[in-house]
């Protein structure tokens, strides 16, 4: 009898030690939140601001040489996560200086880049980076020539406008009648 005492001692010591019988240690609970924290500490790293898309874009520019770049604001239309981007130039842009754009751009993390087929002869590609897609025309319009960039993230450092509350589009309550 005395020895299952003995055993009951050991075994309630035992669970004691290893965090109740969960079979998961505090040290390896801590690693997981480590690990959490370090996650979303990457995905912070990586996460694109506007000034960067901008910044990217502007890099490609400065390589097709002549034009004049502007970029409207996107956040009073209620999207602060895209990004557009005009370069207009006199002429329609030569396929080498579109290339050399596209090069730019690759080499700043653009990737998987997608031909757009263009049945008036323009130009256009599709391209990824973090979370990112922007889309890349080229050509001639009526309202001029020149490259046009449009980007649009998911996350963007900035907050995205949210709803408004239900209260603030519900109809006011009716009165209850006596």
């Amino acid at each position: 009898m005395r020895g299952v005492g003995v055993a009951v001692a050991a075994i309630a010591v035992m669970t004691a030690l290893t965090g109740c019988g969960g079979g998961d240690s505090a040290g390896a609970a801590g690693e997981r939140a480590t690990t959490t924290a370090r996650t979303a500490e990457k995905a912070a790293e990586d996460e694109l601001t506007v000034d960067a898309v901008q910044g990217d874009v502007r890099s490609a520019v400065e390589t097709a040489g002549n034009g004049r770049l502007s970029f409207p604001d996107m956040s009073k239309l209620g999207n602060p996560c895209r990004v557009v981007g005009v370069l207009k130039t006199e002429d329609a842009p030569k396929r080498a200086a579109v290339d050399s754009v596209l090069a730019v751009l690759k080499a700043r993390g653009w990737g998987h880049l997608e031909r757009i087929p263009s049945e008036d002869g323009g130009l256009g590609w599709h391209m990824v980076k973090n979370g990112w897609e922007m889309t890349l025309s080229a050509g001639e319009v009526p309202e001029g020539a020149g490259i046009v960039f449009d980007a649009l993230g998911k996350a963007c450092g900035v907050p995205m406008p949210s709803r408004p509350a239900a209260s603030d589009i519900a109809p006011p309550e009716r009165p209850v009648l006596p």
